[in-house]
């Protein structure tokens, strides 16, 4: 039996890749929590999942957790830093952006996960990596859009990854699109007409574009396991489930849901500056949030990087979840509810 360890089980692509190793019986799965007792890991217990403490800052109980792994899904996150009060109270102590800080630590814990996996103890039975990376939207942009400080510190967690002489044969690295469900964290993905009643997607752009959406939670795990199993180490995947204008997003969920669209056939188009204003918190979040949408708009999601596959390059078209079956499956009361 091989053995895999996962990093990120609780949320929701770290959760996916468990499920689908779950699903054969030749594989052992290890999942690395700070917190093996808390209920939502011990959901995983309950499953047949071995849960060991481990944490990202320390590159010792790393190690030990991937000791025996014959594959690693490892990923990274930017954003939970930045609502602890000591990193907000040390970036203001160093006189630099959260933003930055919270890159900082992402990397940091990325070459920590690098460090830990190319050690001697993990590396006699390692054969694949697989990090769940972003472009470098600084590069991909020509130096236009320098704040989308999470697309950039992964891609540096993978350059770095990519350039070790030991984990460099063996990693290779997917990265996600939007995630379908961000209307639950994003009031301005769909957001009704207060005036004239419907629902649209507030846009920088017409909503034309096709752009990559995957439901995470459902789609990760199997486009991570064709990874580790059947794809050549080095690959650079773009993990979608379909790619698809928020125009006809909008017009399936119209048809499925049976609700009204507002605007311009649901989308509500605005300009930069309005955009960004509208975005919640501070001026250099709402700038990070707003050049990836420019990014998107003017260079597109992986910024045509030549270096990515799709998922026909691999034959994984048929492992994925079109968007309509996401909107028929997915609970829609909580949209339905709001009044804003």
């Amino acid at each position: 039996m091989k053995l895999i360890v996962i990093t990120g089980i609780t949320g929701q692509q770290g959760g996916s890749v468990a499920d689908a190793f779950l699903a054969d019986k030749s594989w052992h799965i290890r999942a690395i929590t700070r917190n093996p007792s808390r209920p939502s890991a011990q959901e995983w217990t309950a499953r047949g999942v071995e849960l060991v403490r481990g944490d990202a800052d320390d590159v010792s109980s790393l190690t030990a957790a991937f000791t025996g792994a014959h594959a690693i899904f490892a990923m990274t996150d930017y954003w939970a830093p930045l609502s602890d009060p000591a990193v907000q109270a040390e970036a203001a102590q160093r006189d630099i952006s959260l933003n930055q800080r919270g890159a900082e630590i992402e990397v940091q814990r990325g070459k920590n996960i690098a460090l830990a996996a190319a050690s001697p103890a993990v590396r006699k039975t390692l054969e694949r990596l697989v990090y769940s990376s972003l472009g470098n939207y600084s590069e991909l942009s020509g130096g236009r859009y320098t704040q989308a400080w999470h697309c950039d510190s992964k891609a540096a967690v993978e350059k770095y990854m990519r350039e070790d002489p030991i984990l460099g044969p063996l990693a290779s690295f997917i990265h996600m699109g939007i995630y379908v469900d961000n209307w639950r964290r994003i009031p301005l993905d769909i957001q009704k007409d207060l005036v004239n009643g419907g629902y649209w997607h507030v846009a920088i752009d017409d909503g034309r574009k096709p752009v990559p959406v995957v439901w995470a939670r459902r789609d990760t795990g199997p486009l991570v396991r064709m990874l580790i199993e059947d794809v050549q180490p080095g690959a650079r995947l773009l993990g979608y489930s379909q790619m698809l204008s928020r125009r006809d997003m909008m017009a399936v969920i119209s048809r499925v849901l049976g609700i009204e669209l507002a605007g311009d056939q649901g989308i509500r188009q605005v300009s930069d500056g309005e955009y960004k204003a509208m975005i919640r918190g501070g001026d250099e979040h709402r700038e990070h949030v707003l050049q990836i949408w420019q990014m998107l708009r003017d260079f597109g999601y992986d910024g045509e990087d030549p270096d990515t596959i799709y998922l026909e390059d691999i034959g994984a078209e048929d492992l994925v979840t079109s968007f309509e079956e996401y909107v028929k499956c997915e609970d829609w009361s909580e949209l339905l509810a709001r009044r804003v």
